[in-house]
Protein backbone atom coordinates (compact mmCIF):
# COMPACT_ATOMS: atom_id res chain seq x y z
CA UNK A 1 0.00 0.00 0.00
CA UNK A 2 1.32 3.41 -0.81
CA UNK A 3 0.79 6.28 1.22
CA UNK A 4 2.14 9.93 1.87
CA UNK A 5 0.99 12.53 3.96
CA UNK A 6 1.55 15.67 2.14
CA UNK A 7 0.36 16.80 -1.71
CA UNK A 8 3.72 17.82 -2.44
CA UNK A 9 6.32 15.84 -3.36
CA UNK A 10 10.30 16.44 -3.33
CA UNK A 11 10.91 15.13 -6.44
CA UNK A 12 8.41 16.85 -8.12
CA UNK A 13 9.04 17.16 -11.68
CA UNK A 14 5.76 18.90 -12.28
CA UNK A 15 4.63 21.91 -12.30
CA UNK A 16 0.85 21.26 -11.74
CA UNK A 17 -1.68 22.99 -14.20
CA UNK A 18 -4.46 19.87 -13.55
CA UNK A 19 -4.55 18.13 -10.18
CA UNK A 20 -7.16 15.50 -9.73
CA UNK A 21 -8.47 13.72 -6.65
CA UNK A 22 -9.96 10.04 -7.27
CA UNK A 23 -12.25 9.11 -3.83
CA UNK A 24 -13.82 5.96 -3.68
CA UNK A 25 -17.23 6.09 -1.68
CA UNK A 26 -16.80 5.40 2.29
CA UNK A 27 -17.70 1.82 4.10
CA UNK A 28 -21.31 0.95 2.82
CA UNK A 29 -23.56 -1.72 4.21
CA UNK A 30 -22.66 -5.15 3.00
CA UNK A 31 -23.53 -5.97 -0.49
CA UNK A 32 -25.24 -9.04 0.47
CA UNK A 33 -28.50 -7.52 1.73
CA UNK A 34 -32.30 -7.27 -0.03
CA UNK A 35 -30.91 -4.07 -1.09
CA UNK A 36 -29.92 -2.87 -5.07
CA UNK A 37 -26.29 -2.66 -4.90
CA UNK A 38 -27.32 0.97 -6.31
CA UNK A 39 -29.36 1.67 -2.82
CA UNK A 40 -26.79 0.66 -0.71
CA UNK A 41 -26.23 3.57 2.35
CA UNK A 42 -22.63 4.43 4.11
CA UNK A 43 -22.50 2.64 7.50
CA UNK A 44 -22.11 5.27 10.61
CA UNK A 45 -18.35 4.27 9.98
CA UNK A 46 -18.62 5.37 6.48
CA UNK A 47 -20.46 8.61 7.48
CA UNK A 48 -17.34 9.52 9.86
CA UNK A 49 -14.92 8.56 7.81
CA UNK A 50 -16.06 10.66 4.93
CA UNK A 51 -16.03 13.68 6.99
CA UNK A 52 -12.90 12.77 8.43
CA UNK A 53 -11.34 13.00 4.62
CA UNK A 54 -13.79 15.91 4.00
CA UNK A 55 -11.56 17.29 7.19
CA UNK A 56 -8.49 16.18 5.96
CA UNK A 57 -8.76 17.84 2.28
CA UNK A 58 -9.56 21.26 4.16
CA UNK A 59 -6.73 20.79 5.96
CA UNK A 60 -4.72 20.25 3.34
CA UNK A 61 -5.41 23.76 1.95
CA UNK A 62 -6.51 22.42 -1.20
CA UNK A 63 -9.45 24.08 -3.48
CA UNK A 64 -10.99 21.65 -5.23
CA UNK A 65 -13.19 23.41 -8.39
CA UNK A 66 -14.82 20.41 -9.12
CA UNK A 67 -16.72 17.49 -8.41
CA UNK A 68 -17.76 14.65 -10.34
CA UNK A 69 -19.93 12.06 -8.70
CA UNK A 70 -21.27 8.35 -9.29
CA UNK A 71 -25.30 8.48 -9.11
CA UNK A 72 -25.67 5.81 -6.63
CA UNK A 73 -26.36 6.40 -3.05
CA UNK A 74 -23.29 5.30 -1.45
CA UNK A 75 -20.97 7.97 -3.76
CA UNK A 76 -24.04 10.62 -3.45
CA UNK A 77 -23.80 10.58 0.54
CA UNK A 78 -19.74 10.37 0.57
CA UNK A 79 -20.22 13.42 -2.07
CA UNK A 80 -22.20 15.21 0.44
CA UNK A 81 -20.20 14.64 3.17
CA UNK A 82 -16.86 15.98 1.64
CA UNK A 83 -18.81 19.15 -0.03
CA UNK A 84 -20.15 19.45 4.14
CA UNK A 85 -16.11 19.54 5.19
CA UNK A 86 -15.20 21.60 2.25
CA UNK A 87 -17.98 24.35 2.27
CA UNK A 88 -18.43 23.59 -1.44
CA UNK A 89 -20.71 25.18 -3.33
CA UNK A 90 -23.14 22.56 -4.69
CA UNK A 91 -23.05 24.06 -8.16
CA UNK A 92 -19.63 22.57 -8.07
CA UNK A 93 -21.00 18.66 -8.09
CA UNK A 94 -22.19 16.78 -10.81
CA UNK A 95 -23.33 13.54 -10.44
CA UNK A 96 -23.16 11.05 -13.83
CA UNK A 97 -24.88 7.60 -14.43
CA UNK A 98 -22.04 7.13 -16.03
CA UNK A 99 -19.24 6.84 -13.11
CA UNK A 100 -21.57 4.24 -11.70
CA UNK A 101 -18.77 1.25 -11.81
CA UNK A 102 -16.80 3.16 -14.14
CA UNK A 103 -13.94 1.53 -16.25
CA UNK A 104 -11.01 3.24 -17.04
CA UNK A 105 -11.76 4.50 -20.48
CA UNK A 106 -14.76 6.26 -18.91
CA UNK A 107 -13.01 8.10 -16.83
CA UNK A 108 -10.87 9.66 -19.32
CA UNK A 109 -13.91 10.34 -21.26
CA UNK A 110 -15.59 11.66 -18.52
CA UNK A 111 -12.31 14.23 -17.81
CA UNK A 112 -11.94 15.14 -21.74
CA UNK A 113 -15.26 16.93 -20.90
CA UNK A 114 -14.31 19.20 -18.09
CA UNK A 115 -14.35 22.36 -18.64
CA UNK A 116 -10.43 24.50 -18.58
CA UNK A 117 -11.44 26.70 -16.16
CA UNK A 118 -11.28 23.93 -13.74
CA UNK A 119 -7.71 23.29 -12.38
CA UNK A 120 -8.76 20.63 -9.17
CA UNK A 121 -11.12 18.15 -10.47
CA UNK A 122 -12.30 15.41 -7.83
CA UNK A 123 -13.75 12.35 -9.12
CA UNK A 124 -16.41 9.94 -6.64
CA UNK A 125 -16.64 6.61 -8.05
CA UNK A 126 -16.40 2.57 -7.12
CA UNK A 127 -13.82 -0.08 -7.31
CA UNK A 128 -12.66 -2.02 -9.16
CA UNK A 129 -12.44 0.78 -11.89
CA UNK A 130 -11.12 3.39 -9.35
CA UNK A 131 -8.14 1.80 -8.32
CA UNK A 132 -7.90 0.29 -12.19
CA UNK A 133 -7.72 4.10 -13.28
CA UNK A 134 -5.51 5.46 -10.62
CA UNK A 135 -2.97 2.34 -11.38
CA UNK A 136 -2.94 3.47 -15.23
CA UNK A 137 -2.12 7.29 -14.26
CA UNK A 138 1.20 7.30 -12.64
CA UNK A 139 3.94 4.92 -11.76
CA UNK A 140 2.69 4.67 -8.28
CA UNK A 141 0.54 1.19 -7.84
CA UNK A 142 -2.01 0.80 -5.33
CA UNK A 143 -3.34 -2.39 -4.30
CA UNK A 144 -6.66 -2.11 -3.42
CA UNK A 145 -8.17 1.68 -3.07
CA UNK A 146 -9.68 1.52 0.60
CA UNK A 147 -13.13 2.27 1.14
CA UNK A 148 -12.99 6.19 1.95
CA UNK A 149 -9.85 6.50 0.30
CA UNK A 150 -8.22 9.30 -2.10
CA UNK A 151 -5.40 8.90 -4.63
CA UNK A 152 -4.60 12.48 -6.56
CA UNK A 153 -2.11 12.79 -9.29
CA UNK A 154 -0.78 16.11 -11.13
CA UNK A 155 -0.05 17.00 -14.50
CA UNK A 156 1.30 20.12 -16.24
CA UNK A 157 -1.33 19.41 -19.32
CA UNK A 158 -2.91 22.85 -20.90
CA UNK A 159 -6.23 21.06 -20.90
CA UNK A 160 -8.21 18.23 -19.64
CA UNK A 161 -8.81 17.10 -22.96
CA UNK A 162 -5.17 16.92 -23.45
CA UNK A 163 -5.18 15.09 -19.77
CA UNK A 164 -4.60 11.24 -21.23
CA UNK A 165 -1.99 11.95 -23.17
CA UNK A 166 -0.39 13.87 -20.66
CA UNK A 167 2.60 13.53 -18.67
CA UNK A 168 1.22 12.49 -14.91
CA UNK A 169 2.48 12.90 -11.67
CA UNK A 170 1.67 10.47 -8.69
CA UNK A 171 1.22 13.32 -5.63
CA UNK A 172 -0.60 10.95 -2.74
CA UNK A 173 -2.56 8.19 -1.07
CA UNK A 174 -4.85 8.88 1.96
CA UNK A 175 -6.94 6.42 3.06
CA UNK A 176 -9.61 7.34 6.61
CA UNK A 177 -7.27 6.49 10.33
CA UNK A 178 -4.42 6.88 8.59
Amino acid sequence: MLKTNRLESKASTINPKRVLLLMRHAKTESPYSLKRDFDRSLTTQGEQDARQMGAWLKAQSLSIDAVLSSTAKRTRQTTERIAEQLGLNPSAINYLDDLYHAQTDVFFKTICTVPDEIQTLMIVSHNDGITHFANMLTDARIDYMQPGSVFVAKSDCETWESFKESEREFVLYKQPGK
